[in-house]
C-alpha cells in the first residue's frame, strides 16, 4: 500500500493552543473522526472564513492554500495521507469532485465507508483499526501501474523543468496538465511552487530560531524577497515572520511536520 499511503496517524487529545493550520502540499488527507458525537470545524479561508463543519469523516489536501482547524478538545482521530495521486489511483475519484476541503467522505466513497466507520469506532485497539484501513483500501487496487504512472514520474522529478517534464513523460504538454489536474488536483507548476514553498517550511522548521531571509529567498530560487512574501502568503495567509514566530512558539511542530498550531 506503501505507493498509494504515505501513512496514517491516530491522535488523541486536547492541543494547548486554540488552532491548527494545516499546510496544502499536493496530497490529499482523509481524517476520520472516532468520537462519534464530536463535531470538527475548520475555515477555508483566512481571517476565519469559510467556515465548515464535519462529523465521522471527511478529506482536505486538495486545497490550494492552507486550512485552519479549530481545535476540538473532545477529539479522537486517524489521519490517512495518501501519495500524490494515491487517492485517484485507488477510488478513481478526479479531484475535481472534492469541490471544497471538508468534505464529507461518504459522498465520495457512499455506504462502504459508513461500514468502515462503525468497524473502526466498534474496534478497540489502534493497531487493528490501522489494518481495517489497509483492508479497506486494498479492494480497491485493480492493478499494479501506478508505481509507473505518469503522476509518480512527476512526483519524483518535480525538480526537473517544465519542459523536460513533459518531454519525457511522452505527452502533450496540454494532455499533462489534465491528467495532474485530474488525479492531483494541481498542474505540474503549481505541485513546482507547492514543492518549493515546501522546502522553506523545512527551512524554518529547522532552524532553531535563527534564519537568515535573504539566504532563503535566493537558496530557493525567487526572484526577490517581495515575490518570495507574496508566494508565503498565498500559501499559508500569513506572512513568513508571523509563521516564523508561531514556529519557534510551539515545540508540536517537531512531530506535526505537516500541522502547525497556533
Amino acid at each position: 500500500m506503501s505507493q498509494y499511503i504515505e501513512h496514517i496517524i491516530y491522535a488523541q487529545g486536547s492541543q494547548p493552543l486554540p488552532y491548527l493550520m494545516e499546510l496544502p502540499d499536493g496530497r490529499i488527507n482523509l481524517i476520520i473522526e472516532l468520537q462519534e458525537h464530536s463535531i470538527n470545524t475548520l475555515y477555508c479561508e483566512s481571517n476565519f472564513e469559510g467556515k465548515r463543519t464535519m462529523k465521522h469523516g471527511w478529506v482536505s489536501g486538495a486545497n490550494a492554500k492552507a486550512i485552519t482547524y479549530q481545535n476540538n478538545n473532545d477529539s479522537a482521530i486517524i489521519s490517512i495521507r495518501f501519495t500524490v495521486g494515491g487517492f485517484y489511483a485507488l477510488t478513481k475519484i478526479p479531484m475535481s469532485e472534492i469541490i471544497y476541503p471538508g468534505l464529507e467522505i461518504e459522498l465520495l466513497l457512499g455506504s462502504s465507508f459508513n461500514r468502515l466507520y462503525q468497524t473502526l469506532i466498534n474496534e478497540t485497539e489502534i493497531e487493528r483499526k490501522f489494518q481495517h484501513i489497509q483492508r479497506y483500501f486494498l479492494q480497491y487496487i485493480t492493478d499494479n501501474t501506478f508505481d509507473s504512472s505518469v503522476v509518480k514520474f512527476i512526483d519524483k522529478n518535480i525538480d526537473k523543468p517544465i519542459d523536460w517534464l513533459v518531454n519525457k513523460s511522452g505527452y502533450s504538454q496540454k494532455h499533462l496538465i489534465h491528467l495532474l489536474k485530474k488525479q492531483t488536483g494541481f498542474s505540474p507548476k503549481y505541485l513546482q511552487r507547492l514543492q518549493r514553498f515546501h522546502k522553506v517550511i523545512k527551512a524554518i522548521q529547522q532552524s532553531n530560531g535563527q534564519l537568515h531571509w535573504t539566504s532563503i529567498v535566493y537558496e530557493h530560487e525567487y526572484f526577490d524577497q517581495a515575490h518570495f512574501i507574496k508566494e508565503f502568503i498565498h500559501f499559508t495567509g500569513i506572512s513568513p515572520v508571523e509563521y516564523f514566530k508561531i514556529n519557534n512558539s510551539s515545540e508540536h511542530h517537531k512531530v506535526l511536520t505537516d500541522i502547525i498550531l497556533f
